[in-house]
């Protein structure tokens, strides 16, 4: 089995193969009993109005989500609000698969009462998870105010938040790099911890920032896998379980990661002496999405599709903020002033915000048949993987 890589904040990307992953999901799903009208899809329906959802999902008293870690995004206090408010269950499953291991999961146990109702999906996951018919439409009650960007006209996938790619950097140890280009100063030879782009929506994000810097475009990430080349030829590059984890234990000194992602480690890698201190460079803004689709034959559509509403309501745009998670109605909460002053100042800057440009469904496909062509020669053997 290949080593398993982290975004360095807790949400693992495993690099399990597909037939590996197929095994483990299979296994579950004959396990499990059948659903509830026995021809192994969901007898529930969805309802009709917002009001009518929430009834029913009180109902169904429970919603099974895959892939949200409790501290990403914030996402332990959303899990608590929610059940305060409604009185449902919130479950998470693998908390620590990677996007493509949701899709593969979804696919083993479509009609099965371990299927996971909601997902957390990068940005490029969201195509695929459409053309493989592996999510319903739902468009939640404040689908007109979420940005176009971030959304499937036909609400196949609502994005709930977005961030901005940051560098941190153990400051007892090294400067904090302001730029991408100062990654290429010497004292970071050897010192820098990055994961593996073809398994994770971050690492796929650090490439397309690196590419901003570096004269490329969402068009074209080329300039970024040369960035990252010449950093792995030169051996400024360290393959680890987190980067998190690589602070800790000295392994490496400097990571890339989401925004919203690193105030939540910083105070518990201050207890193993690291002084983390973040950047959001200027010479490369990137930012793109995270996406919250229904699944197809859900066995709790109703406590999916209310959880999914949650996420977009001002409560939860305000629990996503408080981590840094810029929400996905940004614009009208501030609009509105809805987001307390002390929760706004965990976000980026307003100008960095405005910067951000979300790379289009093209651009991502692009960008991946790029990465999965050329990082492997080009990066990935000159780092061990």
């Amino acid at each position: 089995m290949s080593p398993k890589l982290s975004t360095g904040s807790g949400r693992t990307i495993s690099r399990i193969s597909a037939a590996a992953l197929g095994v483990a999901v299979l296994l579950s799903a004959c396990s499990a009993p059948n659903s509830s009208d026995g021809t192994g899809s969901s007898a529930r329906q969805l309802g009709s109005s917002l009001d009518e959802i929430t009834q029913r999902a009180k109902e169904e008293g429970k919603v099974h989500l895959l892939a949200y870690p409790n501290d990403w995004a914030n996402y332990a206090e959303s899990f608590d609000l929610f059940t305060k408010k409604y009185g449902v269950k919130v479950e998470v499953s693998n908390p620590e698969f990677s996007s493509s291991q949701e899709l593969e999961a979804v696919r083993n146990l479509k009609g099965q009462p371990t299927q996971p109702d909601v997902l957390d999906i990068g940005a490029t996951f969201t195509q695929p998870a459409i053309d493989d018919k592996l999510v319903a439409p739902y468009k939640p009650s404040t689908f007109a105010e979420i940005p176009e960007q971030l959304k499937d006209p036909n609400g196949n996938w609502v994005a709930a938040y977005y961030g901005v790619m940051s560098i941190a950097a153990d400051a007892n140890k090294v400067d904090v790099p302001k730029t991408w280009a100062d990654l290429k100063d010497p004292k970071y030879k050897g010192k820098i911890a990055m994961g593996d782009p073809r398994d994770g929506a971050m690492q796929l994000a650090a490439v397309f920032a690196a590419s901003l810097a570096n004269g490329g475009s969402l068009d074209n990430i080329t300039p970024g896998i040369d960035f990252f080349a010449d950093l792995a030829k030169d051996g400024y590059l360290v393959p680890a379980e987190s980067g998190s984890q690589a602070l800790a234990t000295g392994q490496a000194a400097v990571m890339v990661d989401w925004n919203f992602n690193l105030p939540g480690v910083k105070d518990e890698m201050e207890k193993s002496g690291v002084n983390l201190q973040i950047a959001t460079p200027s010479d490369g803004v990137f930012g793109t999405y995270y996406a919250q689709p229904l699944t197809v034959s859900s066995p709790q559509p109703n406590a999916g599709a209310l959880w999914i509403d949650w996420l977009l309501s001002d409560d939860g745009a305000i629990s996503y903020a408080k981590s840094g998670a810029i929400p996905a109605r940004y614009q009208t909460l501030a609009k509105n002033g809805a987001i307390p002053a002390d929760v706004l100042q965990n976000l980026p800057p307003k100008e960095v915000i405005e910067k951000i440009t979300f790379p289009s469904p093209a651009n991502n496909e692009a960008a991946t048949a790029k990465i999965t062509a050329d990082w492997g020669p080009r990066v990935a053997s000159k780092m061990g993987f």
